[in-house]
């Protein structure tokens, strides 16, 4: 079968086997479900994602009051994913929210769009090197970028929210897949990764607790919409007994941790020792995630 394919191919030549091989529906906006016919894996990963989420979150759904909110639509359904654009509203399948052709399909080339070079029989192929840039993602999550843009790290957002996954194949459909060698891969599970203790830097002096994000290059928590939570628990013991200070972090109050600005909690004037607890809950769980504990003797 496979000499048979590659024999087909020698006869008819590249054009003309495109040509055959072409499967228009993939031109005119299909499911997200339709692009798993070749590329499962990375489907899979998607069908993981919050993207994939996006439109039919119960969440989303009461925050833009029964999708009335229009500020917040296009974003949950874009037409086209561009850098540094905000997206129109898609008009089909909404309920696969940030989809593979929201993402990969231009209109105006009419072919799939990405970071790697490809020959791609089924629908024109791109090489767009725009999408290892975090310009891409700036057109949604437009205060995570500026934040992340005052940082000046050389980390794009793709770094961290899409790590690799090392050499792996694109497609796994035949005979598709012959086409192809294994090329570097990243998630499409897009996750919402958790501070780690090494990324907050506590000091105690002077009578206040000074936490510091270091490790983290945007606001800790941070969201455009949805509100993340930090929630800081200090158990001071003095000489009266313990004292609990609690203090809750906000993305849309503002009060999150700003890259390399301390924050500040006051402490008794007198006290023995005191253990400092942080905890975060992301905006779609109820779930709090212990991210640090450390104590001060």
């Amino acid at each position: 079968m496979i000499l048979l394919v590659l024999f087909s191919l020698l006869l008819l030549g590249c054009g003309k086997f495109e040509e055959l091989a072409r499967e228009e529906d993939l031109l005119e906006r299909p499911q997200a479900k339709r692009c798993a016919d070749c590329h499962a894996e990375i489907f899979k990963e998607w069908e993981k994602s919050r993207h994939a989420k996006a439109w039919v979150s119960e969440q989303f759904r009461l925050e833009s009051e029964n999708y009335t909110k229009n500020k917040c639509l296009s974003c949950h359904a874009p037409h086209q994913v561009d850098p540094d654009k905000k997206p129109i509203l898609r008009v089909e399948f909404k309920e696969d929210g940030v989809s593979c052709v929201a993402c990969h399909f231009k209109e105006e080339t009419k072919a799939m769009h990405g970071p790697l070079k490809v020959w791609s029989p089924p629908h024109p192929s791109k090489e767009d090197l725009s999408y290892l840039s975090s310009n891409f993602c700036a057109g949604c999550h437009q205060e995570t970028f500026k934040q992340w843009q005052m940082v000046k790290t050389q980390k794009s957002c793709q770094d961290c929210h899409m790590p690799s996954l090392g050499k792996r194949d694109l497609i796994q459909k035949f005979p598709f897949h012959l086409f192809h060698l294994a090329k570097p891969r990243h998630s499409h599970e897009f996750p919402a990764l958790k501070a780690k203790p090494e990324d907050l830097l506590l000091e105690v002096k002077d009578g206040k607790l000074y936490i510091t994000n270091v490790g983290v290059p945007h606001n800790l928590p941070t969201a455009d919409q949805g509100d993340p939570k930090l929630y800081i628990t200090v158990i001071v013991n003095t000489p009266q007994g313990k004292q609990t200070i609690r203090r809750l972090l906000s993305a849309q109050a503002k009060t999150a941790l700003e890259h390399g600005k301390p924050y500040e909690v006051e402490l008794p004037q007198e006290f023995k020792n005191l253990k400092v607890l942080i905890h975060r809950r992301l905006s779609h769980s109820e779930e709090r995630e212990l991210i640090l504990e450390r104590e001060f003797n």
